[in-house]
């Protein structure tokens, strides 16, 4: 799975291109069980598409269907942050360790490391929810995002990475302090904000 992954991250694979499980076995030098259960872990992860029975490619998304995701993972990352408040729930370890990741990844520029740690600090919080469907659905769509963005990490400069991470780091602190409608006001405004940056995109 790393090399398929690594292939894409490295761009010898890239956005929108068709692959099979032949060919990879053949590049890699594997049986082709091994290139579907790889294929299965990195669709899972956002890199990998499957559009009917068997055709895969690498991750593309156009400006429509950014603009589609968004519209749902807006609305249920900020009913997750609602949710928590409701529950008054003040334990995500999960994402704090996350955000500590994203911190460190920051300041080594290391993209891949930070949008991993990045995915990581929200399935934190959706898990913390306790509510399984809201995870389901977000876990279906949102880990295409971070996936694309570690294909074409451009827009990612040092300082984009740090203002991130800070911003992540307030949510946490409004989380443990009670400040549960401030979190959610922050949560909205850095999903508008994910939403203008991820979506420098063709329109189809």
């Amino acid at each position: 799975m790393e090399q398929i992954r690594t292939a894409i991250t490295r761009g010898e694979l890239k956005a929108g291109q068709r692959v099979t499980e032949l060919s990879l076995a053949r590049r890699l030098g594997v049986g082709q069980a091994t290139i579907r259960e790889a294929l299965i872990d990195l669709e899972h992860q956002g890199f990998i598409q499957r559009r009917g029975l068997h055709k895969t490619f690498v991750t593309a998304l156009t400006r429509r269907d950014m603009d589609e995701i968004y519209l749902i993972r807006s609305r249920l990352e900020t009913l997750a942050v609602e949710l928590l408040g409701t529950a008054r729930v003040r334990e995500v370890e999960d994402s704090a360790r996350a955000c500590q990741r994203m911190v460190e990844a920051a300041k080594s520029g290391d993209v891949v490391g930070f949008c991993a740690a990045d995915l990581e600090f929200h399935r934190g919080l959706w898990r913390a929810t306790g509510n399984r469907v809201l995870v389901e659905i977000l876990e279906r769509v949102v880990p295409r995002i971070f996936a694309l963005d570690v294909i074409r990490p451009e827009g990612f400069t040092p300082e984009k990475l740090a203002d991130t991470a800070r911003s992540h780091i307030e949510l946490l602190r409004l989380l443990a302090t009670g400040e549960y409608d401030a979190a959610t006001a922050l949560m909205r405004d850095s999903m508008q904000q994910a939403w203008a940056d991820d979506s420098q995109l063709p329109k189809e």
